[in-house]
């Protein structure tokens, strides 16, 4: 009978032990790329690690890591015809992971003449539009997320950019997170 009863403690320890590894962060074998490995996370391909921040809202491992001439950015003010002000955003990490927050002072953007632009449709996925469209999209985001129509929503107003020689927004993508 004690034979049987150690047996069966010993099964629910390897259970509890168990269970308790199963909810550990997930590795990401790609190195950190999507809005995470989870669009809420890690958006893009994530961020570098200088001037990240660790609230100590949960374990997240190391920072996400952007690809080489990425750049997260958080807009400021709706976007104007061919400009925009954007600060830097810098992951923190949160219970839900990574996210990214804009700090300092904004900078002043302009958009090349043939920028790519993209908007969120919801868990890792986008939809090319006219530049145009996303800079409305921006703006209404600023100024009422509830005014923006389906499949588009409002997920923190960050967007991933890169920039051309001169400088100019040369590609710019929402980043989706819940």
């Amino acid at each position: 009978m004690i034979h049987t009863r150690r047996l069966i403690s010993a099964f629910a320890v390897v259970a509890a032990l168990s269970a308790l590894t199963a909810c550990g962060p997930e590795e990401d074998s790609a190195g950190g790329s999507g809005a995470s490995s989870k669009p809420s996370a890690k958006p893009g391909t994530g961020t570098g690690g200088s001037g990240s921040t660790d609230s100590g809202g949960g374990d997240c491992g190391q920072p996400p890591k952007l690809p080489a001439g990425h750049k997260m950015v958080e807009i400021a003010v709706p976007p104007s015809k061919g400009s925009m002000s954007a600060k830097d955003a810098k992951p923190t990490c949160t219970p839900n992971d990574w996210i990214y927050h804009g700090e300092g002072k904004a900078n002043y953007y302009l958009f090349s003449e043939d920028v790519k632009a993209e908007l969120a449709t919801g868990s890792g996925s986008t939809k090319t539009v006219p530049v145009g469209e996303l800079w409305a999209h921006a703006g209404d985001c600023i100024a009422s997320s509830s005014e923006v129509k389906s499949p588009y929503s409002c997920s923190g107003n960050i967007y991933d950019i890169t920039l051309d020689a001169e400088g100019k927004v040369k590609s710019i993508k929402e980043i989706w997170h819940p």
